[in-house]
């Protein structure tokens, strides 16, 4: 007896076949059922592509990491705690030692009331200028990470000492002078070599990989590295202007 194809339990039975339920492999000997007419094959989805991935180019989720990477923190403690040291450091000097830096300190006060404005920013610009380029020379080598951390360190503690000294030397007034003259631009300063060391630091770092992994390095890296020193050093300048204003609106001071 033929069956009807629009009987329930047929449909039933071939929604089972053709459906979402797999269905059952057939025994050995019987034929395979064949699809009701009109019935669609749905082509295989095609295969996702390779990713391949460059050793700069780190996925989203590592990138986010990065960005909250505890490594500008530590920097930063580390720079305040050279200028602690350096504070410390200048009350603990012998009697000679202490003598010398006044003079220098007065012959620098005195420098600086006679100098002209462009004069101040540019000394000021050109100090720092050769602190950020031995850092950024430190990104290119792969053992280039504790000399980085001894310029910031170098940049801290000369800090530390030359407001510690003001203080000493020229108490109230030196007070006055430490942080309406050094404390402003040396801040704006001293936060962009900190931003450099960290750049440096990563540098480093990729090409102490590229030393023992074998980690490719892409030319995108060295630009993007290069891009941010430029940067820092607008804001150098921008520290070295504000120290030349401060200069002259401390001229009171610095008769």
């Amino acid at each position: 007896m033929e069956r009807n194809w629009t009987q329930p339990e047929v449909f039933s039975a071939q929604e089972r076949r053709w459906g979402a339920a797999p269905a059952a492999e057939p025994a050995a000997g019987e034929p395979k059922p064949e699809k009701p007419d009109g019935a669609e094959t749905l082509p295989p989805e095609p295969a996702a592509p390779p990713v391949y991935r460059s050793a700069d180019a780190a996925p989203a989720r590592e990138r986010r990491k990065g960005r909250s990477s505890p490594l500008t923190t530590v920097l930063a403690v580390v720079f305040l705690a050279a200028i602690g040291y350096g504070a410390v450091l200048a009350g603990s000097l012998d009697a000679d030692t202490a003598g010398a830096l006044e003079q220098i300190a007065r012959g620098y006060l005195a420098g600086r009331a006679e100098s002209g404005f462009w004069g101040i920013a540019l000394n000021a610009f050109l100090s720092s200028l050769m602190l950020a380029g031995a850092v950024f020379l430190c990104g290119f080598s792969a053992v280039g990470q504790p000399f980085s951390l001894f310029f910031l360190l170098f940049r801290g503690i000369g800090l530390g000492m030359s407001m510690a000294h003001f203080y000493l030397s020229l108490e109230g007034k030196g007070i006055l002078l430490s942080l309406l003259l050094l404390l402003p631009a040396g801040a704006l300063s001293g936060y962009a070599l900190l931003l450099g060391c960290r750049e440096s630091l990563r540098m480093s770092n990729r090409f102490f990989r590229a030393m023992t992994a074998g980690e490719a390095l892409s030319p995108r890296g060295f630009r993007i590295y290069a891009a941010k020193f430029g940067i820092l050093l607008l804001m150098l300048g921008a520290a070295a202007l504000l120290d030349a204003g401060c200069s002259h609106l401390c001229g009171v001071f610095l008769d």
